[in-house]
């Protein structure tokens, strides 16, 4: 009794109080305040439709301060992000449905600043790797599932290098995928531009210069590089931007376009809105047999739930993996869902529609299962 009259004098102190337009009670917190100036003050919780807490973030004047905090509908957290006066400044850490922890990012005064961390599973480091100014500042270390040093990758090209190396293919990821499946016709290239895809550039500059050699047909483009420089907190997913066309007769149609993306922005925070590219790619250009995706397999995709709006198969070329590496679900999930296929430098994944529902299956060496419609490491 006591608190329900609590409740009834501090709603009408709020109500007095000239300075509140509207506020909720919700298990006897008043919370998701707004001024008459319709500005955000203190806590704000979100809730899924069976009431379960989805986040919760305290504002400031209108703008987040402190620590965010998003769940899942399993009660797992998903997200923790640190604002100051409305900018990410400190770490972001993202956890999986499992509830274990996946990648840490740093953050100083809404750009990429220290180090970021991947895990495995098994709570064992994948990858780590140090930014400044919001550019890798070195190379990526990648460790192996049992968490012993692997190898190096991903380093840091301030200036990259489109000029194409036809005289060097051995290392080439997408030559090597591209002439492996000649039977792709009438494709829509959909390419990740963002800072760590860099050194990949050069890689599809060589394959196209190889490519018009022999023929003159225009290939149809889409890049991305996740918003230009949009501010993290400022995505939403299918409306994040930063996505560019391009029908190229030539390389030196590619080079320009690239460069024009590449000034445009370089990415921001891990997460990638990889479907909003496809599907932009596919409402402006012409209805294409596939699409073939260039991406960064260690960039999580950000909108992958709208992955059921996209009709046509989607062909998946994995940079940087080889033997022995984990492959990104969010990538499997893209080639599963729309009938499509994995390809990294040296094999051919175009079985996933196979798998047996809830039977576990092998990916270079780690395993995967099919559950409630998605692939899942196991």
């Amino acid at each position: 009794m006591r608190v329900v009259n609590l409740c009834i004098l501090l709603i009408i102190f709020l109500k007095c109080n000239a300075q509140i337009h509207s506020f909720i009670i919700h298990d006897d917190d008043t919370i998701n305040i707004i001024t008459k100036d319709s500005i955000k003050i203190g806590v704000w919780r979100e809730f899924y439709n069976n009431q379960k807490l989805k986040k919760e973030t305290v504002y400031k004047n209108g703008k987040k301060q402190g620590l965010e905090i998003s769940w899942y509908q399993t009660g797992c957290v998903k997200q923790e992000t640190f604002y100051n006066n409305g900018i990410i400044d400190g770490p972001i850490t993202y956890y999986n449905k499992q509830c274990k922890k996946e990648l840490i990012e740093n953050y100083k005064n809404g750009i990429k600043e220290g180090l970021e961390i991947s895990y495995y599973n098994n709570g064992h480091i994948k990858a780590e790797g140090n930014f400044k100014k919001g550019n890798l500042d070195g190379v990526y270390k990648i460790y192996n599932r049992y968490g012993k040093f692997d190898f190096e990758s991903r380093t840091n090209i301030e200036q990259p290098d489109f000029t194409p190396d036809p005289d060097d293919t051995t290392n080439n990821s997408i030559y090597k995928v591209i002439q492996r499946n000649k039977k792709w016709k009438k494709n829509l290239i959909v390419t990740d531009l963002t800072s760590s895809m860099y050194p990949y550039a050069k890689q599809l500059n060589t394959w196209l210069h190889l490519f018009f050699v022999k023929d003159t047909a225009q290939q149809y483009f889409v890049f991305f590089n996740d918003g230009d420089k949009k501010s993290d907190a400022e995505k939403k997913i299918g409306v994040t931007g930063g996505i560019y066309t391009c029908k190229a007769k030539a390389s030196e149609d590619l080079i320009v376009t690239m460069k024009h993306v590449i000034k445009k922005g370089e990415g921001g925070d891990s997460p990638e809105n990889v479907v909003e590219a496809i599907l932009t790619g596919i409402k402006k250009l012409r209805k294409p047999n596939q699409i073939i995706l260039i991406a960064d397999n260690w960039a999580k995709v950000r909108d992958i739930n709208l992955i059921t709006r996209v009709k046509i198969p989607v062909r998946v070329i994995l940079c940087g993996v080889y033997e022995g590496m984990e492959v990104n679900v969010d990538y499997l999930n893209i080639a599963y869902k729309t009938k499509g296929s994995i390809h990294t430098i040296e094999q051919d994944i175009d079985n996933l529609q196979n798998q047996t529902i809830n039977k576990r299956f092998n990916i270079n060496g780690f395993d995967y299962i099919i559950k409630n419609g998605k692939i899942r490491a196991d």
